[in-house]
């Protein structure tokens, strides 16, 4: 199995230019085809007046469309070097609408957390979060300051929880394409749902992966689960988005948010 239909969300947001590296990175381990998906929500168009009026800006649209077409240029010109396929698909509608329903029969889809994610209502981490909880495809979420998706080491996050599991199965392909992976939890998780069945389900798969079990000790799990990290040093994270089990967290709250905005690693983010 293969990640072959690879997702990018498309913008002119200062971190496109690294989420786009990161897809290519995706791309070329697998051999697949690069999909770029670029929003045109109506409401940068659209001005309200007191009454409750809407009313279309045509020059603003009209601005709009001559800046996509200069950056689509750009990035077919950047492309035509890598020797890839690629394709545009733009949708009008919400940037959460455009990428949910494009990223259908994707594989995955690569996305950014903005520099204000480590700052209470991020807009980046707030676009992962919507579009994570509606999708059923795993999301990459990169970091601002990621350039580029290395496979030599990977991290699990493990609790028990059915997210977990999920993001696990959704990251398979990226795990067996990885030269280390380690299994990662912070204290037990339920006796039913054992760390050792992870390990278990990936070795079925030809991931053999290692596992480290975590004292919480008189820190938060997020805490430890960071520390972990910054120790062992991952290319990735592979984590559930949210929980209803021992991590049990607001939808993209508690761990899911902590670590988003202080890993500083691309997180792969299932449901």
């Amino acid at each position: 199995m293969a990640m072959k239909s690879i997702m990018v969300h498309t913008g002119s947001d200062p971190g496109f230019d690294g989420r786009l590296q990161v897809a290519l990175d995706l791309a070329r381990r697998f051999n697949g085809h690069l999909s770029l998906i670029l929003p045109r929500p109506p409401q940068d168009y659209v001005a309200f007046d007191m009454f409750g009026g809407a009313h279309f800006i045509s020059e603003a649209f009209d601005a709009a469309e001559k800046e996509r077409a200069k950056m689509q240029a750009r990035v077919d010109e950047h492309l035509k070097v890598e020797g890839l396929p690629w394709d545009w698909q733009i949708f009008d509608g919400t940037i959460v609408d455009a990428l949910v329903n494009a990223a259908r029969l994707g594989d995955i889809l690569v996305m950014s957390l903005d520099d204000t994610a480590a700052r209470a209502g991020g807009q980046g981490r707030a676009l992962v979060s919507d579009v994570v909880t509606a999708s059923r495809t795993p999301i990459l979420a990169v970091p601002l300051a990621c350039k580029s998706l290395a496979f030599n080491r990977a991290m699990v996050a493990y609790d028990g929880g059915f997210e977990a599991a999920n993001a696990v199965r959704a990251a398979r392909p990226l795990l067996a394409a990885t030269d280390v992976v380690r299994i990662t939890e912070v204290e037990a998780a339920p006796e039913e749902f054992p760390v050792t069945d992870v390990a278990a389900y990936l070795s079925r798969h030809g991931v053999n992966a290692e596992l480290a079990v975590a004292a919480k000790g008189d820190v938060s799990v997020e805490e430890r689960l960071l520390a972990e990290a910054r120790a062992w040093h991952p290319d990735y994270l592979v984590m559930g988005a949210y929980g209803h089990g021992r991590w049990r967290e607001a939808v993209f709250g508690g761990v899911t948010r902590f670590l988003l905005a202080e890993i500083g690693v691309p997180v792969l983010l299932a449901h």
